[in-house]
Parts: structure tokens; C-alpha cells; sequence
């Protein structure tokens, strides 16, 4: 059996042998488009399933982290294997100087039910509406309640994108499937 003889490991170590989660973009700011970024996210976290209850994670250095201290929702937005270029592009520049959604070629598209832009491209759109923030170590948590979902009518979850460690990946093959 695999994992039967081990070795100690440093902390950071320890985080860095973790396996790839979901890497999200997410979008925030007004209607008008006046104040606006998307920030890659990988801090990512379901709080809880009745209510839905999702929670991300930002830095306070971030532009994004300003728009969210000052805005009421933001939309989570899932980027396929396609957006590869997108999602890098959003986690490497500022958005002080630069718009992000011309910058990545996204198009911005109004929420549903939120003032914050969704993302065209993207897989699914989940949009939230802020419940809390809080502050652990180096990030801001804010959880959100889910107020619309939509997602592409050929919507495929292989192909979103995960990322660890400098690594981008889309999920494996299926092991097993437990019955419900």
C-alpha cells in the first residue's frame, strides 16, 4: 500500500504536496463598468451546501481586495482548459492601470441577479452576494451566498482548470463512482 513508510516535512512543504483545486476568476465592480477588475483566485472553499455557502480568498494588496471591501457581491467565474492565457494574465497584472477584461479578452457581461460583471467565456458563472469577511495570516476570506448560477448548455467539469504549485491541470479520469 502506498504512503506505508514516511518521511517528516516542513510545513510550506507540506502545503506544496497538496493536491491541484480549482482556480477561479473571480469578477466584481459596478454596472456602468467605471471600477471593475477580475482577480485570479485560488483560495476557493464550498462553506456550506444548505445554504449554499461559497468562500474565496484575497490578498489585501490586491486591487480586487478594495472592490470587494467596497461592493455588496462579485461573481465566481469557473475558466475552462481555453482560458488558460486569460487566467494567467488575470493573477500577473494589477488591476490599478490595466482593465483586465480587455487585457484578457474576456467579455464582461451583467449579473442576473448581482451588479458585478460575469465573465462571457467562462464555463459557469456563479454570482454571490457577500454575507461576511474575515482575516486569517496573509488573505481575506469572504463567504457569499450563491443568488444565480448559470453555466454552458455542454457544461463539463473535466475541462475546468486546476492549479497548484505553479502547475495548471484539468481533472482525471474518474476511479469510481459511489452510488447515492
Amino acid at each position: 500500500m502506498a504512503g506505508s513508510d514516511k518521511i517528516d516535512v516542513q510545513h510550506m512543504d507540506a502545503v506544496q504536496m497538496l493536491p491541484p483545486a480549482p482556480v477561479m476568476l473571480v469578477s466584481v465592480g459596478d454596472k456602468e463598468g467605471k471600477e471593475r477588475n477580475i482577480i485570479t483566485v485560488g483560495l476557493f472553499n464550498l462553506f456550506s451546501l444548505k445554504p449554499p455557502i461559497l468562500g474565496i480568498a484575497v490578498m489585501t494588496s490586491r486591487q480586487s481586495y478594495k472592490l470587494l471591501e467596497e461592493n455588496d457581491d462579485f461573481v465566481i467565474n469557473v475558466p475552462g482548459d481555453d482560458m488558460l492565457d486569460a487566467v494567467i494574465t488575470c493573477g500577473t497584472k494589477s488591476g490599478k492601470k490595466t482593465d483586465k477584461f480587455a487585457e484578457a479578452k474576456l467579455t464582461p457581461v451583467p449579473g442576473k441577479k448581482v451588479k458585478s460583471p460575469a465573465i462571457k467565456e467562462a464555463l459557469m458563472n456563479i454570482e454571490c452576494r457577500k454575507l461576511e469577511s474575515f482575516e486569517k495570516g496573509d488573505h481575506t476570506w469572504y463567504l457569499a451566498k450563491i443568488v444565480h448560477t448559470d453555466a454552458t448548455t455542454d457544461y463539463d467539469r473535466s475541462n475546468a482548470l486546476l492549479y497548484w504549485d505553479g502547475e495548471f491541470r484539468t481533472a482525471g479520469s474518474v476511479l469510481k463512482k459511489v452510488e447515492q
